[in-house]
């Protein structure tokens, strides 16, 4: 089975209210959410997935009240991801265009997750200093309370408080994903030229997915749930134009958030089983219904155990009846 690739974007992160009415741990958070909204900057950093690490370029602005950002790797093809106030889009290597929504994940998505209110699955902990990127940094540790979700340990500015660095960390305290600055530019002097597209994209190749074919019959169903995760609205995935579209229900805690997607299948072989990417899992299975066959796919970043006893409640039926 082949673990699907998630699309890396940006995130608008909300701003934040007086620090003095939260406790010290989420006035620290607070302060980071206001860093990673409000500063200029640029940087370059490491991006550990499982046991891979890519290494990017961020850049960073406001701009007549917008936020504009670019990521660029640096290693293997050529990808950007920029946001330009409300539009968002992946540049590809061979200059093909894919237009994102905000609130995708990516490396740096975190400090928006953890910009809203921590859930209460969650202790938020003080645990020190550190340096980071030759940067004096707070360490902050996010717990989970129970084993249905990972943790998470941060590192904060301490004269901006901007997000330094990151960890998603399994119940072991063994790190599965980092994102690390290397080195910063809190003055870099950036202009809204230094978010242009590449000279042989075109403006006009931006267009919105059409999703005026999509079905809408199809209702999936989870029997358990960990405690906090909560459904989001459900969603479309195109196909490849030989295949029917994919329907894809989210859920999240807040934090920690993962997909189920089901697709209608015929009789042939259907590939079933576990991958695991840092702390990314995907697990398939066979669902037979009196309607037909479907291939369950629950892809997101919780532990495998959970992931198994979400896949195995899930049902499917026609939202009709």
């Amino acid at each position: 089975m082949k673990l699907p690739v998630l699309a890396l974007s940006l995130t608008l992160l909300a701003p934040v209210s007086a620090l003095a009415e939260v406790p010290p741990a989420h006035a620290q958070l607070q302060a980071m959410s206001q860093a990673n909204l409000s500063l200029e900057y640029s940087g370059r950093f490491l991006y550990q997935f499982g046991a891979e690490v890519s290494t990017m370029e961020v850049s960073h602005a406001i701009f007549d009240g917008k936020q504009y950002q670019r990521l660029t790797h640096l290693d293997g093809r050529l990808v950007e991801v920029l946001r330009r106030g409300d539009e968002v889009i992946c540049v590809h290597s061979d200059r093909s265009l894919t237009r994102l929504q905000k609130d995708q994940g990516g490396p740096m998505a975190l400090a928006q997750r953890l910009a809203e209110d921590v859930p209460d699955q969650y202790n938020i902990l003080v645990d020190g200093d550190g340096r980071v990127a030759g940067r004096t940094a707070t360490r902050l540790r996010v717990a989970p309370l129970d084993t249905h979700r990972y943790g998470y340990r941060l590192w904060l500015d301490h004269d901006s408080h901007l997000l330094l660095k990151s960890e998603v960390v399994d119940g072991s305290g063994v790190a599965l994903e980092r994102v690390e600055f290397v080195s910063l530019d809190l003055s870099p002097g950036l202009t809204v030229a230094d978010f242009d597209l590449p000279d042989a994209v075109r403006e006009s190749e931006l267009q919105p997915v059409s999703r005026d074919q999509v079905p809408n019959s199809m209702q999936v169903d989870t029997d358990w749930l960990p405690a906090g995760f909560e459904a989001a609205d459900p969603d479309w995935r195109s196909g490849d134009g030989k295949r029917l579209p994919v329907a894809a229900q989210g859920y999240s805690d807040g934090l920690a958030a993962f997909t189920v997607f089901v697709e209608t299948v015929g009789q042939g072989d259907i590939e079933e089983g576990v991958s695991r990417v840092g702390p990314t899992v995907a697990v398939s299975r066979l669902l037979k219904a009196p309607a037909g066959s479907y291939l369950i796919t629950l892809v997101g970043e919780v532990p495998q155990s959970t992931a198994e006893r979400v896949i195995q409640g899930v049902s499917v039926r026609d939202a009709g009846h």
